[in-house]
């Protein structure tokens, strides 16, 4: 089931940009947590969702690491902030 909503997770934020913690597909997450797929159906599932994460990747436009510069700026921000 993580497997599953963890490739998700990653195929909405390469296609989207987005980080949606409410999965749209909540109850089949929770059909898969249930037992109701057998394993092989899994694990097919989950390598043909990982070729199209990866390929959603190669396409986007996100850059390849994080702005390390900017999120210390955040991180400095957010810590002031919290301290008054």
């Amino acid at each position: 089931m993580h497997t599953l909503r963890l490739l998700d997770t990653a195929a909405d934020i390469a296609q989207e940009g987005v980080l949606l913690v409410r999965r749209p597909n909540r109850d089949f997450l929770l059909r898969v947590r249930a037992g109701e797929f057998s394993y092989e159906e899994l694990v097919a599932r989950a390598e043909a969702r990982h070729a199209e994460v990866t390929a959603a990747f190669a396409r986007s436009a996100l850059p390849d690491a994080p702005d390390e510069s900017a999120a210390r700026d955040a991180l400095e921000e957010i810590r002031m902030a919290m301290n008054g």
